[in-house]
């Protein structure tokens, strides 16, 4: 997948013909994404709101918003309306994220009852294909709020996402982490969220400014953890790392086979129709080599 890759000068806000509309999650994985619009040189120039995951690709859908970061298990669904992806930045784990755990009682291959977090699609998704590969089942799921004590009082595990997986406290019990689980069985990482902008809307420059204030998070991931973590209950330095070394923000070609890889399994154990290939939209590419880390 080639890549979006311009960086624009980070001292002169990003000029945009209109006020975005832009929809992300409560996740502080998702604060460095945003952080040029709520803190850095495109603050107060587009309205910022944050979202269950789960309800963001239905307000795009019915224009209500203008972007959103969507869990990608949603991507075929959305691009069949003309709504497109941009290819670069997202959120991924290149080999464990901390943030998206399944906490057992017991052993993987007794589960039978599974809560999961309603604010979750592409996790749930993910856990049912790890499932179908380790043949465990059959297995029911249940949709709950994220919380680890009432989820397991009658199930026999729970899949938490985000900042209730990061303050988990899972002593004791069986932890897998799913995108772990994911880079064994294929030797890919996993994109968990891409984002997703109206076709009507310029995308080379939506590709501009969603880059720049992904940049500028990036730089200041210090400050971000330094915010979240009373919210989240874990040290500053812990919810650093995980944002340093557990995420990564940059999508390349390594990311597409993943997410194409992930959607055509889907397909094949019934939970979506038959995907194309990823769409992102043409405008915002340009030939690059495949990137590293973002630098900080």
């Amino acid at each position: 997948m080639a890549l979006f890759r311009a960086d624009p000068d980070l001292h002169e806000a990003p000029v945009f013909m209109k006020r975005l509309r832009i929809a992300t999650v409560p996740y502080v994985n998702a604060a460095p994404l945003v952080w040029g619009f709520t803190h850095g040189t495109a603050r107060d120039l587009h309205e910022i709101i944050a979202l269950s995951p789960a309800r963001i690709p239905d307000l795009l859908l019915e224009g209500q918003v203008d972007a959103g970061l969507i869990p990608v298990i949603e991507a075929p669904r959305l691009e069949r309306a003309g709504i497109a992806l941009l290819p670069s930045p997202g959120i991924a784990s290149r080999r464990t994220a901390r943030s998206v755990l399944l906490i057992a009682c017991r052993p993987l291959e007794t589960l039978r009852r599974i809560a999961v977090d309603r604010s979750s699609r592409t996790s749930v998704a993910l856990l049912k294909i790890i499932l179908a590969h380790r043949r465990v089942g059959p297995v029911t799921f249940d949709e709950q709020p994220p919380d680890l004590a009432a989820m397991l009082r009658e199930h026999d595990a729970a899949l938490l996402i985000g900042d209730p997986a990061l303050a988990a406290d899972s002593g004791g019990l069986e932890v897998h982490d799913l995108a772990e689980e994911w880079n064994a069985m294929t030797g890919l990482p996993f994109v968990f969220a891409a984002w997703a902008v109206h076709p009507g809307l310029p995308f080379e420059e939506c590709g501009r400014i969603f880059d720049a204030s992904m940049r500028e998070g990036v730089r200041n991931i210090d400050a971000i953890a330094a915010a979240a973590a009373p919210g989240i209950g874990v040290p500053a330095a812990a919810v650093e790392a995980y944002l340093r070394d557990n995420i990564h923000y940059e999508l390349g070609a390594l990311e597409q086979r993943a997410l194409s890889s992930f959607l055509g399994r889907a397909h094949e154990i019934g939970l979506i129709e038959r995907p194309g290939p990823p769409h992102f939209h043409a405008a915002a590419r340009t030939a690059a080599a495949e990137p590293g880390r973002v630098p900080t």
